[in-house]
């Protein structure tokens, strides 16, 4: 596979797009959670974004395995650090926190370093896969995923990217139509606010 073809990778990716997207926001979600648990228990904030990076990573990764565990045609390579996945053989993926430029944020390891260099081959995957990073960022009071982009990079350039939508796999717009019909007349009326996982974690 020519390993900067955009249309091969989203092509070669569709099928799995919803699923990257659920470990994503599940990922995030639980770090939700667990700030309202740290919040609810008197905790103060965490003091580095990093600590944060590091929480939904590790609950992404966990969700991304136990979703592929059981699907033949993705291979889960465990490493010391991270995971990397390939899908049918012809995209190798993992995923990162974004930066400003949509860039995952990496410390520069040898590893690091031949995983977004696009004329080096990974031991063990396919030499003709592209890699990729499939690419989250929060809000800016970061209470809410943002974006998930599918990003092939050349260093510390970006050579393109995608939005992950899982619309076109239903056939679908991903515009959804609300029912027309009033609600159940035994339904309350107002349903009352209750403080979400999102606004208690807003300070982190």
């Amino acid at each position: 596979m020519d390993q900067y073809s955009e249309s091969d990778v989203r092509e070669a990716l569709t099928p799995y797009h919803a699923r990257i997207r659920a470990a994503i926001e599940r990922g995030f979600a639980e770090w939700l959670s667990v700030s309202e648990c740290r919040a609810s228990k008197g905790f103060s904030p965490v003091l580095y974004p990093r600590t944060i990076s590091n929480y939904v990573f590790d609950a992404i990764a966990r969700y991304a395995r136990t979703e592929f565990a059981l699907d033949k045609s993705v291979r889960t390579l465990d490493e010391s650090q991270t995971v990397k996945f390939c899908f049918d053989g012809k995209v190798i993926a993992r995923f990162k926190k974004g930066d400003d430029d949509n860039l995952g944020q990496n410390i520069p390891t040898f590893a690091v370093l031949d995983f977004i260099d696009p004329q080096m081959n990974l031991p063990g995957f396919p030499p003709e896969a592209a890699k990729v990073e499939f690419v989250w960022s929060a809000n800016d009071i970061g209470t809410a995923v943002q974006s998930m982009l599918v990003v092939a990079r050349n260093n510390e350039r970006v050579l393109w990217s995608y939005e992950i939508d899982d619309a076109g796999e239903s056939g679908g717009s991903g515009v959804v139509i609300l029912p027309s019909s009033p609600p159940d007349d035994d339904g309350p009326l107002v349903t009352p606010k209750i403080k979400t996982d999102a606004e208690t974690a807003k300070g982190e």
